[in-house]
């Protein structure tokens, strides 16, 4: 298994590594040696492969693992959530606990012919709910992604952005569900941090793509919704 974290623009101020020590940073090869002043887990990606998709179809190709974990190098929250009677309490998880929670999702997904599993991207209660653990139909980000990696699944390229919407609307479309994990959540700073994919995502290049995402799946996509930079989509699951 080996735990992904793609990053451009961001030497010395990723924060999922940090959580993960054994990650390794995907990032591209000019920007190998600044990244490599605070990380030795570094691996360069050729300047051509250019976004977001084509550099995670890269990684799946390249890594060499049949386990791959996408985890997105701009945590904000991690952990999980126990509820009392009164009110909820966020607690960290080490990393020894997170490498066992990835491999019991892989053993979990495998045993159910899925290739996908995600982890919770929100840390607020009502997603994260420990007395419900899973979901297996519902939609799961490449912020925290594991992927079985035998070449049954790649992004699709034609998306610059929401990438992670399609593969994910493609798999419950093909095999009838997903993995998705509720007890623990992976929370991202996404538009909140400079680098990235917000060096070149756009609000024209979001709108487009979440008009292929409706044009592809018109039967999954209920609503969307926009706020401020970001778009928000509603599944019918």
């Amino acid at each position: 298994m080996i735990i992904a974290i793609p990053s451009k623009g961001r030497a010395g101020q990723t924060k999922s590594d940090k959580v993960l020590p054994s990650a390794v940073i995907f990032v591209p090869e000019s920007e190998m040696g600044q990244y490599k002043r605070t990380n030795q887990n570094v691996v360069g990606v050729p300047d051509n492969v250019k976004g977001i998709t084509k550099t995670r179809n890269w990684i799946l190709q390249n890594c060499g693992s049949p386990r791959v974990v996408f985890i997105d190098d701009d945590v904000k929250m991690q952990g999980w959530v126990k509820l009392y009677s009164d009110k909820a309490r966020h607690k960290k998880l080490d990393e020894k606990t997170w490498l066992k929670t990835f491999e019991r999702m892989f053993d979990s997904a495998e045993q159910m012919d899925y290739k996908i599993w995600g982890v919770a991207t929100q840390s607020a209660t009502r997603s994260v709910y420990p007395y419900k653990p899973f979901l297996f139909r519902s939609y799961v980000t490449a912020s925290c992604m594991g992927i079985i990696n035998d070449g049954t699944y790649y992004f699709d390229e034609e998306f610059q952005v929401k990438e992670d919407y399609e593969i994910c609307l493609r798999h419950v479309k093909e095999r009838g569900g997903i993995l998705c994990a509720r007890f623990a959540y992976w929370e991202n700073s996404h538009w909140a941090d400079e680098g990235g994919c917000k060096s070149y995502r756009t609000q024209k290049m979001e709108a487009e793509c979440i008009r292929k995402l409706v044009e592809k799946y018109p039967s999954y996509i209920r609503e969307i919704i926009r706020g401020g930079s970001e778009y928000s989509i509603s599944l019918n699951f």
